[in-house]
């Protein structure tokens, strides 16, 4: 009887942590919009105005097997994206400090690979409670990155 009882907790232990595990993991597959600019680089040419402006009917559809970004200037399509989970690099430089430019509850990263399996230059940063797209160009002199800007999207 006691046997019974402890697989009986057991199990229930066992299902409680696999719910909680999977539900702290944030679905990131989802229809978005253009909320704000939440970064701008200083190398960018344009204001933090201008660019909540010309973006503010942007609508970006992160789906298992689809990345599409739509604005009223350019549109971008992955029909076979691979979205890499990755820890955030904690060797920064001034401008690419991801939590300098949107804060601490950043959680972790996700990089965007194209239909041909080559790293895009956009980047997805995930909060429990938001989720903000970047892109960067690494092809400076040093091989360091250079985050140009980091968008907060809403649903």
């Amino acid at each position: 009887m006691k046997r019974v009882l402890m697989l009986t907790v057991g199990l229930v232990l066992l299902v409680f942590l696999v719910v909680c595990s999977s539900e702290s993991e944030k679905n990131i597959y989802d229809v978005y919009t253009f909320d704000e600019v939440s970064y701008l680089s200083p190398l960018s040419s344009s204001t933090k105005d201008y660019v909540n402006s010309q973006m503010e009917e942007t609508i970006y559809a992160i789906k298992e097997d689809l990345f599409k970004i739509e604005s009223t200037e350019y549109t971008v399509e992955f029909t076979s994206p691979k979205y890499v989970k990755e820890e955030i690099s904690k060797e920064s430089s001034l401008l690419s400090d991801v939590y300098t430019f949107i804060g601490s509850d950043v959680d972790y990263q996700y990089s965007i690979y194209d239909n041909d399996g080559n790293k895009s230059k956009w980047r997805l940063y995930v909060s429990s409670d938001s989720l903000w797209i970047a892109t960067y160009n690494d092809s400076t002199a040093n091989g360091s990155e250079v985050i140009m800007y980091i968008y907060r999207l809403s649903k």
